[in-house]
């Protein structure tokens, strides 16, 4: 328990610090506005699907993360009425994307093997026995 409870705080650390990236430019350096929120995304989204999915290896599951990550910007190419739609909202905005970008190939990448570094530790260090 003390497991899923410390990946609900490292998401919601890294939503904070992803939204944070996107709205508060002064607080970065350039380079982190433009890709760090994008990275800090896979990051947490591997931290989200760790609360939940316990019994898979963790390489796995950063595997899945990341095909995920790469599904989620190839459907920003579907430019669709109802996609558009939902893309009008906020939260639709910040889970869908709204323009395809190869960088953020590159940056889900990044993040995803940050996230699984950090879950490593995590796992291997903190929590060395496999029971969650």
């Amino acid at each position: 328990m003390k497991r899923k409870l410390l990946y609900a705080i490292l998401f919601a650390f890294s939503t904070w610090l992803a939204l944070a990236t996107r709205s508060h430019h002064q607080w970065f350096l350039p380079i982190v506005v433009v890709y760090g929120g994008d990275i800090i995304w896979a990051g947490m989204f591997l931290f989200f699907l760790r609360i939940f999915l316990t019994k898979p290896p963790l390489w796995k599951l950063a595997l899945i993360n990341y095909a995920l990550g790469v599904a989620d910007e190839v459907s920003q190419l579907n430019q669709g009425p109802f996609m558009q739609y939902l893309r009008s909202f906020t939260l639709g905005r910040l889970m869908l994307g709204v323009g395809f970008l190869w960088s953020d190939i590159i940056c889900y990448a990044i993040g995803t093997l940050i996230g699984w570094g950090i879950a490593y530790m995590i796992e291997e260090y903190l929590f060395p026995n496999k029971t969650i």
